[in-house]
């Protein structure tokens, strides 16, 4: 890349971008994979890439390209472009990288996704994405180095004549505002629905998802962002620790590992601990179930600890309920525990709500506790 230099073009650099539009259309009438036809004219795409500045101008595109510094010949280009869609303006696609067959090998091609990723990450772009055709597997290659990674394939749907490919889509994260919430396919926010009788969610695997209470979303952990800085805002709140011996968590680097291991459980046993979310905006509102049984120990640990803003609305109440519920099922016979320290009242007022029974003290490491159970009914 020493002979080459990388850049982006305005709309008033007219020489540039007709040296673009004949590069493409270069690149199309050798039936490269541009989506374009072959009998594209220059006048045709230099039509096209009059709209593209205009996008440009607002943010919502932009046209990259490599020139050599030696003789100033344009020797690569590609561009990005923001979904039109007013709730999908985080996604923008990655498109029409074209490289000069005497400037490839030269990391023409990898400078310029990079160079698109970098201004669409500048420009509040989140997700990048791109659509390749499933016999270019130089392209995809290239693209999957560069942190792309396959999202999913439409069979045969790409028309070459007679001949039909895939189309593979590849997506690469740009990175996210802090406290948004990765809601994926969860049933929570604006416009979610669910099939009439439906309560629960299960992965392609077969494994539980969510499911849901009368008002909360109860989900199988994960390590996304928002979900591990949730577990630190809340277990490192010093209103959430009055009761904590150890005192607030102060390293938020500890959460991922603790999730994963929920995670692991829930895989390994069938349960576990739950992230707990709204269901009208998906916020995390706490953390809590029922752990399976660890060893030196004979039953299955009830735990429950929420944001500030959500006590006094009987929502662990509502958790207890629907965990004694799951380990009736997933661990019958087997009695279920709240460790509680003596002067914790609001958690022993949860305990006796859901029918448990005091039967003794606990002494752990950093104190005593009161040992509330019960063994759940089927």
């Amino acid at each position: 890349m020493r002979e080459n230099q990388v850049a982006f073009v305005g709309k008033s650099e007219h020489g540039t971008l007709a040296a673009v539009a004949e590069l493409i259309v270069a690149a199309a009438a050798r039936g490269e994979a541009l989506g374009l036809s072959a009998q594209i004219t220059r006048p045709e795409y230099a039509g096209y890439l009059e709209k593209l500045m205009i996008d440009a101008e607002r943010g919502d595109a932009g046209l990259a390209i490599v020139r050599n510094t030696r003789d100033a010949t344009v020797v690569g280009s590609a561009q990005w472009t923001r979904s039109p869609y007013p709730t999908r303006r985080v996604l923008a696609e990655l498109d029409r990288v074209v490289v000069a067959p005497g400037a490839r090998g030269a990391g023409v091609g990898a400078a310029l996704v990079e160079a698109i990723a970098a201004d669409a990450q500048a420009a509040g772009v989140e997700v990048l994405m791109l659509e390749a055709r499933g016999n270019n597997h130089a392209a995809i290659a290239l693209y999957e180095r560069h942190g792309f990674s396959r999202a999913g394939a439409l069979r045969n749907v790409v028309a070459v004549g007679a001949a039909r490919h895939d189309m593979i889509l590849m997506s690469r994260e740009l990175g996210r505002p802090k406290d948004t919430d990765l809601l994926g396919e969860l049933p929570a926010g604006q416009g979610a629905s669910l099939p009439s009788g439906t309560t629960r969610g299960i992965d392609a695997a077969g494994h539980p998802v969510w499911q849901r209470s009368d008002r909360l979303l109860l989900c199988v952990p994960t390590t996304e962002p928002d979900v591990t800085d949730a577990y630190f805002a809340i277990h490192g709140d010093p209103a959430t620790n009055v009761h904590n011996p150890a005192g607030a968590m102060v390293d938020p680097g500890t959460a991922a590992p603790v999730l994963d291991i929920w995670r692991r459980h829930w895989h390994e046993e069938g349960f576990g601990y739950w992230v707990v979310r709204s269901p009208q905006d998906g916020q995390v509102l706490g953390f809590g179930g029922v752990r399976p049984v660890v060893q030196d120990e004979d039953f299955v640990n009830l735990y429950y600890r929420f944001r500030p803003s959500a006590w006094g609305k009987g929502y662990a109440t509502e958790l207890g309920r629907a965990a004694l519920a799951l380990a009736a099922k997933a661990a019958p016979g087997t009695p279920v525990v709240a460790l509680i320290r003596p002067r914790n009242e609001p958690s022993i007022h949860v305990a006796q709500r859901l029918g448990m029974r005091l039967d003794g003290e606990v002494q752990r490491q950093l104190g005593i506790y009161l040992r509330y159970s019960i063994i759940p009914e089927p």
